[in-house]
């Protein structure tokens, strides 16, 4: 069961059907009822991808501007200020490192909408108008207390697993008695949303994060669409704006909108606007028996780098996996405890860019900032390294952002390769379960499977490397007669730098080992 039909409990339940998990989702609220607020990165899209969703992120993505590349003006019509950007060398490794294009992105609402319509595909339920209301649960499962918001009657679900996806403030995570205890406020502002026809007073916006400071309002102005349409604006200040936090009224917002605009003849269809607290805060643990806390419930953060959403969904495509093994019986239940410490690691170094860009938002120099902040912004994005015993760490150094090899704990590098005159990634080959990659001189590893495991042995052979295999060795860090195994959500597991006298019994040990289980010869 997933509380909270959010874009991280959709998402979290979409990859749990897809590995042919029953999953019921229930949400107060109609998910789909709501202005787009987040915006996707290259992670969630490459994780969408992996389940067959890229002629749908075809249809609904577009460009937007890259990472951390701003430009600070008066207005929308007004003069420049100020242009900033990742330093070249992290902004190339971005550009390269996914077989998607680092600025493709689409909304909150573009991620829920695909996340439901799949999902219910793949006969996963989903009920709204359904108010979570209490659990109990023990070593059998969980039984939670639901109620239908429009009648009040109460049922109980029970469940094998329970996944809080119930945002910041997240009713079970208070009922399990677990608190926030590093949350810390940053900010108070308020975000509009709104429509009007700005991509042509404001070009910048395609791609660059534009930034507007006046004597009347320091905001943003984001295009929440390639139409250049749909809008949303985070008002920091203003004069006259309280310490508290206070709610701006119709009128207030859109006379700050005008200043930001610059142009009072535009006309602007405001939707809402919303007065909210930037935070920072994670909770002092992830996993409380059978259930689990993911996104928002499991850690917030401001929507400073853009991350918040991103590394949520992150969460569940962490979980999906795992729990599917424990639940098909391929894995031992001591699997699930590895779900926090990696979790936890991926939201300190994302939390970490938030907190950057806000301690350092009144900077004037803003290329300093971003240089400052380059290397902790690829972490974070998905650059982060796990530790914990789904993971075989080896002895070799740890290794920086920059550097594009394949290590234990960290996401497998992409790499384009041509397989029978079509070109692919290394991700392709990977997608969503176990997969050995041997190298040019590894076909000694083709005949390696583990009982149990649905484990698909694929050789990088010189003929997809243009006879080059260099290519293979440099990505793995090994020999050509090395591999890599890796887990189901693309994640390193285990190297091994050549082929060993018994492929079989090495790749056996290892995935056992990973999964949760004594391994045994």
């Amino acid at each position: 069961m997933v509380v909270g039909a959010g874009p991280v409990g959709l998402s979290t339940a979409l990859f749990l059907a897809e590995r042919g998990v029953r999953v019921l989702v229930v949400d107060k609220r109609d998910p789909l009822d709501g202005p787009p607020r987040a915006s996707a990165n290259v992670r969630t899209l490459e994780l969408f991808r992996a389940i067959g969703l890229g002629p749908a992120l075809d249809r609904v993505g577009w460009d937007g501007p890259a990472a951390l590349r701003s430009v600070v003006k008066d207005s929308a019509v007004g003069a420049v200020r100020h242009r900033a950007g990742l330093p070249a060398r992290y902004a190339d490794r971005l550009t390269t490192c996914s077989p998607i294009d680092v600025r493709r992105t689409m909304t909150q609402y573009e991620v829920q909408r695909i996340a439901l319509e799949q999902l219910r595909r793949r006969g996963g339920q989903v009920r709204f108008g359904v108010e979570f209301v209490g659990l109990t649960a023990d070593a059998e499962g969980v039984r939670a207390q639901v109620a239908e918001t429009g009648t009040g009657e109460e049922h109980q679900v029970v469940s094998s697993y329970l996944i809080a996806a119930d945002g910041a403030h997240s009713r079970v995570r208070n009922l399990l008695g677990i608190d926030v205890p590093d949350r810390q406020v940053a900010g108070r502002l308020n975000t509009a949303f709104f429509r009007a026809d700005l991509r042509r007073l404001l070009p910048e916006s395609a791609t660059h994060s534009c930034f507007i400071r006046n004597e009347q309002v320091h905001c943003t102005l984001f295009a929440k669409g390639a139409a250049g349409d749909r809008w949303s604006s985070h008002i920091m200040d203003y004069p006259g704006k309280p310490a508290e936090l206070a709610q701006l009224s119709p009128e207030q917002t859109l006379r700050l909108l005008r200043a930001a605009i610059g142009d009072d003849t535009v006309p602007i269809d405001l939707i809402e606007c919303n007065a909210w607290e930037a935070t920072f805060g994670i909770a002092s643990a992830l996993r409380h028996g059978r259930v689990f806390l993911a996104g928002d419930a499991a850690h917030v953060q401001s929507s400073a780098g853009g991350l918040g959403m991103n590394t949520g969904i992150q969460d569940g495509h962490n979980l999906a996996w795992k729990l599917a093994a424990v639940l098909r019986g391929q894995a031992g239940e001591t699997l699930l405890d590895s779900y926090e410490p990696e979790r936890r690691a991926a939201a300190e170094a994302s939390l970490a860019v938030s907190h950057g860009l806000h301690d350092g938002r009144q900077a004037q120099d803003t290329d300093q900032l971003y240089a400052r902040l380059a290397a902790d912004y690829l972490r974070g994005m998905m650059f982060y390294s796990y530790d914990s015993g789904a993971v075989h760490t080896d002895t070799a150094a740890e290794i920086g952002v920059l550097d594009d090899q394949a290590v234990p704990g960290r996401r497998l590098p992409h790499r384009w390769l041509t397989d029978d005159g079509h070109r692919l990634s290394t991700l392709d080959i990977v997608g969503t379960q176990w997969t050995l990659l041997a190298g040019p001189d590894g076909s000694g590893w083709l005949a390696a499977a583990t009982d149990g495991i649905d484990l698909q042995v694929r050789q990088i052979t010189a003929a997809m490397v243009d006879d080059d295999p260099a290519v293979f060795t440099e990505m793995a860090g090994t020999e050509a007669d090395g591999a890599l195994l890796v887990r189901p959500d693309g994640f390193v597991a285990w190297r091994s730098d050549s082929l060993p006298a018994d492929p079989h019994d090495a790749v056996r040990s290892a995935v056992h080992t990973a999964l949760g289980h004594h391994a045994t010869r």
